[in-house]
């Protein structure tokens, strides 16, 4: 005899007033708005159960702006995290949980597509406002993931473990990579890492604004100029802040040709090591 098929409830508000935990914990994270009204005065409704609730982007704006309201739940840090995130959060409760979260969970608002774009760009703004009272740590961290908005900030930094990280951003852009390479604080340590860059080192904007830049050690100012073309190579001979010994390397290869651009420079390099 076959089986009679389980009947299935209805997913409405009077269900989720009642609803015994089972059936909130089975059905919460794709249950209707109607359901998850109910769900909310449902005395079985605990911690857990509304983690699943804030994780249905059916929740509607009434439903997250009370839960935000009830004390017992928006004092707890996972409950304001994931009503930031949700794209159905209310733009003046979305304000309010801003101001209370920490800048991990700022990050992921500022980096989330489904959050509404004002608020994520005022957690960018608020990230850069703490940025100065950050640990170095807490910096290296954030220049890993920060968004667009904040990378022009932090590729301000004169500490090289901080810039090294932001070159594996994956939001960093050449523009960027640029910006980093003609710092006039930039770390040599850095710059000289910058120009064997998997990724920004072969770049020719890259290369470059390192030649050009001051701070860029010698050795590896000298090694970019076998890269440059000769337009940049007369551009680095024409710039009064380019070093001495840089113009030379320029110059000896403007006046030798490609042909024996590698000698020049090998000789250019030797003459640099003895200085």
């Amino acid at each position: 005899m076959a089986m009679k098929d389980r009947q299935v409830p209805v997913l409405d508000e009077a269900t989720g007033c009642s609803a015994p935990r089972a059936l909130l914990r089975s059905c919460l994270t794709y249950a209707p708005a109607a359901f998850l009204a109910g769900a909310i005065r449902n005395p079985e409704l605990g911690l857990a159960e509304l983690l699943l609730l804030l994780r249905n982007c059916k929740a509607p704006a009434a439903v997250l702006t009370e839960i935000g309201r009830d004390r017992r739940w928006s004092r707890l840090t996972r409950v304001q995290h994931l009503l930031a995130l949700h794209p159905e959060t209310p733009l003046a409760l979305g304000l309010s949980l801003l101001r209370q979260l920490w800048w991990k969970e700022l990050v992921e608002v500022s980096l989330a597509p489904q959050v509404k774009p004002l608020l994520r760009r005022l957690a960018e703004k608020k990230l850069m406002a703490r940025v100065e009272r950050m640990t170095l740590g807490q910096r290296i961290a954030l220049a890993r993931r920060a968004a667009r908005g904040m990378i022009a900030n932090l590729a301000e930094s004169d500490d090289a473990r901080v810039l090294a990280a932001l070159l594996g951003n994956p939001y960093l852009v050449e523009a960027d990579a640029v910006r980093i390479a003609s710092g006039t604080t930039a770390p040599p340590e850095l710059l000289e890492r910058l120009a064997g860059h998997h990724q920004w080192g072969g770049r020719h904007s890259v290369r470059l604004a390192l030649a050009l830049n001051t701070r860029t050690p010698v050795a590896t100012a000298l090694g970019i100029v076998r890269q440059l073309s000769r337009p940049d190579l007369r551009r680095l001979c024409r710039d009064p802040d380019v070093p001495r010994i840089v113009c030379i390397g320029a110059e000896r290869r403007l006046d030798r040709g490609p042909a024996s651009a590698a000698q020049a420079v090998s000789t250019e390099q030797d003459f640099a090591l003895r200085v």
